[in-house]
């Protein structure tokens, strides 16, 4: 690989060679609080006590998952990529989650760095916290950069009004699909991906219609960004649904969407879509609980090229999969940044991919 770019920012799709990354980290990282409808509707329902004001991750977790994504930068540098990393922020006296899932607050399109405008109101400062030096930098270095940061919510934030309703026999009750309402744009990042000049994505428990619309006005002329429908009754982040593994290739999560709606979008008039064949088994100890995620996390990988692609080291199966489709799958222990809401797509945010025209 070529040496290290200089700081800009240019990506366009999710699998040319990956040149500039901000990884994550995990100290400090707290469970989320939300209103007890959105936790319930996006979170396994056997952890869902944990999910309060306050609660701290055991810190055993957080050591070993920072010691992951430690290993993640080493990786990405002895492979010649410039690693990014933000700073250290004690998320559970913010009342915050965490730094290690960069992927839900930022999102390159071309050359521009997208801020989402999160749902959640404990991640309300997540990316100034943690990312503004990133961005600084980024932003100031001449290249063109374009840093769309969200919108401030000024007086009380109105999401989750009218978003529950009176049962006769069962108490509160959604009055909608989804947990939020549109009375503000919402979205987080890894609801969306990039292929080429087309940003596909998906409504869900924390991007609402208002946030697509925001997101179609502030991405740079000439791209585009379209709604795929799918049936996750419990739909939060589209990359553990879709895994394009290189241009013409992806595999896709047949329980949450079909080939019949890929196909109704251009982009993937000519590509071959996979539904993937292996059902992920709940990890058993010694592994750590999935506290926020499903199996089907095993699908959150990262193309470092239309070669190369990181997998949890736990999913052989699947890696041993990938390998009959022309991947060379790069086996890294992951398990506790898993267990604290992500894997390797959400954990990073590549910012340089050399396909991408600058």
């Amino acid at each position: 690989m070529s040496a290290i770019e200089p700081a800009f920012v240019s990506a366009e799709d999710e699998w040319s060679p990956l040149r500039s990354v901000i990884v994550g980290r995990a100290e400090d990282s707290a469970f989320p609080s939300e209103p007890e409808h959105m936790m319930a509707a996006t979170m396994p329902s056997e952890h869902l006590l944990r999910f309060k004001p306050l609660s701290p991750f055991p810190p055993a977790i957080l050591a070993r998952a920072q010691e992951e994504l430690d290993n993640l930068a080493d990786v990405m540098r002895k492979e010649g990529i410039r690693v990014y990393r933000p700073n250290k922020v004690n998320w559970l006296k913010m009342q915050g989650y965490t730094g290690a899932m960069p992927r839900d607050g930022l999102m390159t399109v071309g050359s521009a760095l997208i801020e989402a405008p999160f749902s959640w109101r404990c991640r309300r400062h997540e990316i100034t916290l943690a990312y503004s030096e990133i961005l600084s930098e980024l932003g100031s270095s001449n290249s063109g950069v374009t840093i769309c940061r969200a919108p401030l919510i000024t007086g009380e934030d109105t999401l989750y009004h009218g978003m529950l309703g009176k049962s006769r026999t069962n108490g509160n009750i959604p009055t909608s699909r989804w947990s939020i309402n549109n009375s503000r744009p919402a979205f987080d990042a890894a609801d969306f991906m990039r292929f080429g000049k087309v940003v596909i994505g998906q409504l869900s428990h924390v991007t609402n219609r208002r946030g697509v619309e925001y997101l179609r006005a502030v991405v740079p002329e000439g791209y585009t960004v379209e709604i795929l429908e799918t049936t996750d009754e419990h739909a939060m982040h589209i990359d553990a649904t879709l895994l394009p593994l290189r241009k013409g290739l992806m595999v896709y999560q047949p329980e949450r969407v079909s080939e019949h709606e890929l196909r109704q979008h251009e982009v993937f008039h000519d590509w071959e879509l996979l539904a993937c064949p292996i059902t992920p088994e709940p990890r058993q100890p010694p592994s750590p609980p999935m506290y926020m995620c499903s199996p089907w996390l095993m699908l959150n990988a990262l193309s470092l090229d239309e070669k190369r692609v990181l997998v949890e080291a736990n999913d052989k199966e699947f890696a041993a999969w990938l390998t009959t489709l022309g991947m060379e799958p790069i086996m890294v222990p992951f398990g506790h940044v898993n267990s604290i809401g992500g894997s390797f797509h959400c954990a990073t945010v590549d910012l340089v991919r050399s396909g991408a025209k600058d």
